[in-house]
């Protein structure tokens, strides 16, 4: 259950993100504001969904992931309830920071949890599963703001059903959320090789554990200070497969953010959709999703044992970088599609098949590389992912945050053509990677704190 209660948590984190893209015309109407003040409900929002994770993540280290998490779910409530109250541009903006800060602890703990609870074979479906629930979420999250947006009289109701999902995640969370942090013997990491006996009392023994944990003072860490434990994932940035996950993501989450924050207001104008059309355009989502996610997630798990097996069991992170090369095949592709589609007024599906690609692009390329990030520095593995988390959404906000006047500079095509530039360089530094990975990560082995 701590893995479910950190997947619907991270479900709604996305969901309440984007569900505010059908009805960004009506609140440029309702605040009187422009479409550029009105996208930085978006852009802002995704930075301190990363951002927060550098305050929440050390803190679940010292006291323990579940006060952490009760903590974070209820303010993510309360915020929620603040948003479907709002009367102002100001206002909604306020409660848009807080929801994005009291929600940032559902990315960096997903990847994290799975290092606590399950074997490195293990860890790549894992990760792939949190990445579906959290790509679902965006999908869902438009499709329903639509539709509750055509169906009644005014965007409120858009928070005010959230409320009630949120209120749901909190007594989810203080009732079926386990603590899952406990000192666990790095060898058998892969669990290969334990008697089945003996992997059948391990199992047992953390699912007992589980049971026990429900208190919110099962776990504190003595052995570190707060400081540190707030200094520790800056360090991590010494480690180049860190930069490699950080670029990679980033760019994926910038690009599709950028995309999303403007059919809001691009799709209504070129193509006359109404705030429901406009929240439909997530149904492609729904199916690229699951694409992206099979092959970042189970993929490279196949990947990867099919590679250790030809090399006679050896293994070796940089496997699963194997399946980096489709999506970087296939994400300009999705790019000009959506850039040229709209501003040469194609077909309306040209472009949604286009943002379609780049979000499968999105959902494939984090499990690669959060996995290959846990792979190469497991014992570390919750500072790397919270400078990771942190820094991604830090770079995709740089990248998406002046959506409509880079639009109205340069027109779509132009953009979308250095949108492929920016994004195709980067994902190149995926063949370095393969090829120096493991003499870089022996050279950095001396870093790990």
């Amino acid at each position: 259950m701590a893995f479910g209660s950190a997947c619907f948590f991270v479900f709604l984190s996305n969901y309440i993100t984007v569900s505010i893209t059908p009805i960004l015309v009506t609140l440029v109407t309702d605040f009187n504001i422009t479409f550029t003040k009105a996208g930085y409900l978006i852009t802002v929002n995704l930075l301190f969904l990363g951002l927060g994770n550098l305050f929440w993540i050390p803190l679940s280290e010292k006291i323990g992931k579940r006060p952490v998490l009760i903590a974070c779910s209820g303010l993510f409530f309360v915020s929620t309830i603040w948003a479907a109250a709002s009367r102002s541009w100001g206002s909604l903006f306020g409660a848009r920071i807080v929801q994005g800060f009291a929600a940032s602890v559902s990315e960096g703990l997903g990847p994290v949890i799975v290092a606590d609870v399950y074997f490195l074979h293990e860890r790549g479906l894992w990760v792939g599963v949190n990445l579906l629930t959290f790509t679902v979420g965006t999908s869902l999250g438009g499709i329903f703001s639509g539709l509750i947006a055509n169906a009644t009289p005014n965007w409120h109701w858009v928070y005010w059903h959230q409320v009630f999902l949120t209120g749901v995640l909190f007594l989810v969370i203080v009732l079926f959320q386990a603590e899952t942090n406990f000192n666990r013997p790095q060898e058998n990491e892969s669990g290969e090789g334990l008697p089945a006996s003996q992997l059948a009392a391990i199992r047992a023994r953390v699912k007992s554990r589980w049971i026990k944990s429900l208190g919110v003072t099962s776990w504190y860490n003595r052995d570190f200070s707060i400081w540190w434990l707030w200094w520790r994932p800056f360090l991590t940035l010494r480690f180049p497969a860190v930069w490699f996950c950080i670029l990679t993501y980033g760019v994926c989450l910038g690009w599709i953010s950028f995309q999303i924050t403007a059919q809001g207001a691009l799709f209504p104008s070129a193509y006359n959709f109404s705030s429901l059309a406009v929240g439909n355009i997530s149904c492609s989502y729904l199916v690229s999703s699951v694409v992206g996610c099979v092959a970042g997630g189970p993929l490279t798990d196949w990947t990867v044992q099919f590679i250790t097996k030809r090399h006679g069991g050896y293994f070796a992170p940089e496997s699963r970088l194997w399946c980096m090369i489709p999506p970087a095949l296939v994400a300009p592709a999705g790019l000009m599609l959506w850039g040229a589609g709209i501003q040469n007024h194609l077909s309306s599906m040209v472009p949604i098949v286009g943002t379609a690609i780049t979000y499968a692009v999105l959902c494939a390329v984090p499990g690669i590389g959060m996995t290959y990030v846990v792979d190469c520095y497991r014992p570390v593995s919750k500072e790397t992912m919270t400078i990771v988390t942190a820094a991604k959404n830090t770079f995709a906000f740089g990248l998406s945050f002046s959506v409509f006047p880079w639009i109205a500079k340069d027109g779509l095509v132009k953009v979308s053509g250095f949108q492929v530039l920016i994004q195709s360089v980067i994902l190149l530094t995926t063949i370095p990677m393969y090829l120096y990975g493991a003499r870089l990560r022996q050279w950095t082995n001396k870093f790990i704190i």
